[in-house]
């Protein structure tokens, strides 16, 4: 049985999919349209996994044991800890044009790659603990906001890109002057 909040939040996701372009005027979508949603579907189930996983990341970080993280997917201690321990994941390899930040505490991140910004280095990619950063023209700066406050995100207008998120974290870029 689906309950008010699962339908509630289809209802979200809907117009979520709606504003990436699964939308027509017509009663009855096309086929087109019908495969355009699967696709913007995937994408949105792909991102929430994602998010899924950084959000288990930090639940384990702060302390929480696999039990109670597994308690709360609705499977065991074994199976939450086998799906998501991120030493399992696969590392990020250094290039000539990507470099890794990192380990870095949370307190110092902002500050180290504000200071790779300024020789280059534009955020790609947030993981706990560490930061993928891409060689690019120009110099950049960086934001981190966390989606659990109410602060507003930063504006496009103001010249800031969304960059990564690791939950509960948000990380926007902008160019330098």
């Amino acid at each position: 049985m689906i309950g008010q909040a699962d339908v509630l939040l289809s209802v979200q996701l809907s117009q979520l999919a709606a504003e990436r372009g699964v939308t027509t005027a017509e009663a009855t979508p096309s086929p087109e349209v019908l495969l355009h949603s699967v696709t913007v579907f995937g994408d949105l189930a792909r991102v929430a996994g994602d998010l899924q996983s950084q959000a288990v990341a930090a639940a384990q970080e702060s302390g929480l044991s696999w039990a109670k993280i597994g308690s709360a997917l609705g499977t065991s201690r074994q199976a939450a800890q086998q799906r998501f321990d991120s030493r399992r994941s696969t590392p990020v390899a250094e290039t000539e044009a990507t470099r890794i930040l990192g380990p870095v505490s949370r307190a110092e991140e902002i500050d180290q790659i504000n200071a790779a910004g300024r020789q280059g280095w534009k955020l790609a990619r947030s993981l706990h603990g560490e930061h993928v950063l891409e060689r690019s023209e120009g110099c950049w700066e960086a934001l981190r906001v966390s989606v659990l406050s109410p602060r507003a995100l930063p504006s496009a207008a103001e010249g800031w890109e969304a960059a990564s998120t690791r939950f509960p974290d948000c990380f926007y870029v902008r160019r330098l002057s």
